[in-house]
């Protein structure tokens, strides 16, 4: 990271900087998230470079599971209401 981005990160407001987190800093292993409840229509996907600002509306007021993806469509993880609500 270079100089510049880091001064702009320190002087953000907590709020863009959590907005700004990528999917693949907040999400939940594959292996540790319980997968038992979810359904098709209870589920989003998300690429893992996808910033939360683009997604958070989906978990917090359609209360849909993000399914997280690496950059050849697989699965890598997940980011539910407890994981926003915990960097929050």
């Amino acid at each position: 990271m270079n100089i510049f981005k880091f001064l702009l990160n320190f002087f953000s407001s907590k709020e863009n900087r959590i907005d700004n987190l990528e999917a693949k800093n907040i999400m939940i292993i594959e292996n540790n998230f319980n997968k038992d409840n979810l359904t098709l229509g209870s589920i989003y996907k998300v690429n893992q470079n996808i910033k939360l600002k683009n997604f958070k509306n989906k978990i917090v007021e359609d209360n849909l599971t993000i399914v997280v993806t690496d950059n050849k469509g697989k699965t890598i993880g997940y980011i539910s209401k407890k994981e926003i609500d915990n960097i929050q």
